[in-house]
């Protein structure tokens, strides 16, 4: 038999705190996963279910309904007085009146000429209590506001012992006025609060005696303080070690006094199995046996499964069993759904250890119950459980048992929430069990997305589509689709993926799109298929291959070119300054007229038909601003940052930076080795002096750029073969005065 280790204690924070993380520091990112339960399905008014189920629901309909203490006193005041006063005029006088308010009305009572309180003016229930002469009411609630000094309000400061001599005159005090009150409910309220008074001052032995010499005096109609007493008499008795009795006491409390309900909860206590077997001996009913298991079935190390079987035993409608089932489903939910294409379940592992490791069992052991208990057919409302057990299929797999039950399920009588339950786990169903996405299954998503009203419901319906398709088009061969499942179009740009590219540009270029197609691929009223031009000719142009991408840039029309940026990357600069605009006189290309500028020089200069040394040099100009390090890099890239050459992120030596935002990080177009071979062409082709020095310090640009890109490496050593060059071959020029100018890099290695 396994051994119960199980204390509650009373703690501050509330179960939806702890689970939150709220109430203490929490730096965890929230968990991301999907959920399709109707929490609304368990009922507020279940006992204890606020207790047991970490819901924000209920935490929010407990907050509405307010002190349950409170309310329920109220209440029965109004009840006792034939509901003839509102409970805001008897809270006003019962809470809101001070000690000083009580003796004025006491006085009032008791003399026709005495006016109420000033503030109880025109409180129809005072005025009731004055002019019915309700002497023993007013004296009991002047007596309890005075009690109330003693059971709400303590300070350090105080001595307890003089606190607790108060206490004894105030009982007895109080009992003497309960000898002497003729009304029996008043005389209940007396024993209440002189119990209660002696409960807190620990004289837990005079409370039993003042129960057992009070309540038989007392011949009351039934009312919820018998259970507030019965609540102090149990906090007696475990005080005094009577254990198992106190624990009986506070199960009775939990399941029919809502307004100690909690307090009742908390003071359970059951240290082993031998108290756990003589409180249930001391139940008189199934059901009490049914509410023990329940109250057990909370605590932390419990075994919920374990519990509902006991209860099921029991009590197979116990409203604890639909409570707990939900419960365990939402658990099991949150560990299985979706987890082949949630793409946080790495992130949800390491922070929240979900799926735990039973997982699999437990949901295995679950749809054993659930199964048993429809078998069976003892319980009297069978639909959730009919619907549970195909959603346990679904999430175990078994998409075809699931079908089974929901499809059974629709010949019940279900209520509407229940109706509404199944059209949602049905939806989570079809999407969970596609094997494949084709154009009849893009079309009938998005009718889905428009018409399905569980798709609205449930708001996690967007990211679990969204998700699961995402994987459908991965398993496809789909990349580009899979990306904008999850991604902007914007996106593709910072580390351009050609198969992504490629797979868009084809569904771009469909003649009969499917409707999910259409909305992956819209851009306004248009379609992104110019900027995935755009965006390949980008690409091409930075892997060198400019005729494949004028060809590309050539699929839109001419006139659009402008629309992605105009460059001018021929322009001298001796220090770099991505940011410095150009000068106002020089020419600007969009990117098809500078690729086009490019072949041009290209040919010519392999034609030998143009001035071969300018042009290498003004080609290899063009390459290096369109680099990383040049004003144009916008030309051939679409996202550059400061940090990229950080050691840190160079070290892998991919040019790829991570991006909180971008999925594939941000590729930089750090090479310059193009660009410097065009240099050196230009010096060997050129007969100028002036330059040869030029195209010699782009090429010294080039070689510092490469060791700076790859300084991480543990034989990387700073070369300065075009330093030594200018200052052997080209010192006499007016270039090389100019770089001794307004280099300092340069002025250092000259004069050293």
């Amino acid at each position: 038999m396994r051994k119960l280790t199980f204390v509650i204690f009373l703690v501050v924070l509330s179960p939806l705190d702890l689970l939150n993380g709220q109430g203490c520091s929490d730096n965890r990112p929230p968990f991301q996963g999907y959920s399709f339960i109707n929490t609304n399905l368990i009922s507020p008014a279940v006992p204890g279910a606020r207790l047991f189920v970490s819901l924000k629901e209920l935490e929010d309909y407990a907050r509405q309904q307010g002190d349950p203490q409170v309310k329920g006193n109220l209440e029965e005041w109004q009840e006792r007085f034939c509901d003839l006063h509102t409970v805001q005029d008897i809270g006003d006088v019962i809470y809101q009146s001070s000690r000083s308010d009580f003796e004025s009305l006491v006085t009032a009572v008791k003399s026709k000429r005495a006016p109420l309180p000033y503030k109880l003016t025109n409180n129809a229930f005072a005025k009731y209590l004055k002019s019915h002469q309700c002497e023993e009411t007013v004296t009991y609630l002047a007596f309890a506001k005075n009690c109330e000094y003693y059971a709400t309000r303590r300070s350090p400061w105080e001595n307890p012992q003089l606190r607790y001599q108060e206490m004894d005159d105030w009982i007895t005090y109080g009992v003497d006025q309960l000898l002497q009150t003729k009304s029996h409910y008043i005389r209940l309220r007396y024993a209440y609060q002189v119990i209660r008074l002696a409960h807190y001052s620990k004289q837990y032995e005079k409370v039993l005696s003042l129960y057992d010499d009070l309540m038989p005096k007392i011949d009351n109609d039934p009312s919820i303080i018998e259970d507030w007493i019965e609540g102090h008499r149990a906090g007696a008795l475990l005080a005094l070690g009577q254990r198992v009795e106190a624990a009986y006491i506070y199960s009775r409390l939990f399941d029919r006094c809502p307004s100690k309900r909690e307090s009742a909860y908390r003071s359970f206590s059951v240290k082993n199995d031998e108290e756990w077997a003589a409180i249930l001996a001391k139940c008189k009913t199934p059901e009490e046996e049914a509410t023990l298991f329940a109250i057990r079935a909370s605590f932390p190390n419990s075994k919920l499964q374990v519990e509902m079987k006991e209860i099921y035993q029991r009590d197979p409608d116990s409203p604890y069993l639909p409570m707990f089932l939900i419960q365990e489903m939402l658990k099991l939910e949150r560990n299985l759904l979706g987890l082949s294409f949630n793409n946080q379940r790495r992130q949800n592992k390491f922070y929240y250890g979900v799926p735990v490791a039973d997982a699999g069992q437990r949901i295995i052991r679950l749809e054993q119950f659930v199964t048993q208990v429809l078998k069976e057919g003892v319980i009297t409302r069978p639909g959730l459980w009919k619907i549970a057990q195909g959603y346990l299929s679904m999430l175990s797999g078994s998409f075809y048992d699931a079908r089974k039950s929901f499809y059974e399920a629709r010949d019940m009588d279900l209520p509407p929430i229940l109706q509404q339950q199944l059209d949602a786990f049905e939806l989570a169903l079809y999407i969970n069990a596609l094997d494949d996405i084709n154009h009849e299954i893009e079309n009938k998503i998005v009718g889905l997305q428009e018409t399905n009203e569980a798709y609205e419901v449930f708001e996690d319906f967007k990211d679990f589509f969204r998700d699961r398709l995402t994987e459908l088009y991965e398993e496809n061969g789909q990349p580009g689709k899979a990306f904008l499942m999850q991604h902007p179009p914007q996106h593709l740009k910072p580390n351009i993926k050609p198969e992504l590219i490629e797979n868009l540009l084809a569904v771009t270029r469909k003649a009969n799109p499917s409707k999910l197609e259409e909305q992956i691929i819209a851009d306004g009223d248009s379609t992104i298929q110019q900027m995935l031009l755009n965006i390949k000719a980008s690409y091409l142009m930075s892997e060198y291959k400019f005729e494949a991408a004028i060809e590309t840039l050539k699929r839109m029309e001419r006139v659009d070119w402008d629309n992605y940026g105009l460059y001018n990357p021929f322009v001298e600069r001796i220090r770099d300054c991505i940011r410095c605009p150009l000068p106002s006189n020089v020419p600007l290309y969009n990117k098809g007229e500078l690729i086009e500028e490019l072949l041009t020089k290209e040919y010519e200069a392999k034609a030998g038909t143009g001035n071969v040394g300018v042009l290498n040099y003004e080609i290899g100009l063009a390459l290096y601003n369109m680099s990383y390090f040049g004003q144009a890099w916008k030309a051939m890239d679409f996202y550059r940052s400061g940090a990229s050459l950080e050691t840190a992120y160079l070290r892998d030596g991919d040019n790829v930076t991570p991006h909180p935002i971008f999925p594939y990080g941000n590729q930089e177009n750090f090479d310059c080795s193009r660009a410097r071979l065009y240099f050196e062409r230009a010096r060997l082709a050129t007969d100028s002096l002036e330059l040869a020095a030029k195209a010699t310090f782009m090429a010294a640009k080039c070689e510092r750029n490469e060791y700076y890109v790859n300084r991480w490496r543990p034989d990387a050593v700073q070369s300065f073969e075009n330093f030594e060059l200018l200052v052997q071959n080209y010192a006499g020029t007016d270039f090389y005065q100019q770089i001794i100018d307004e280099c300092l890099y340069f002025r250092a290695y000259a004069n050293r």
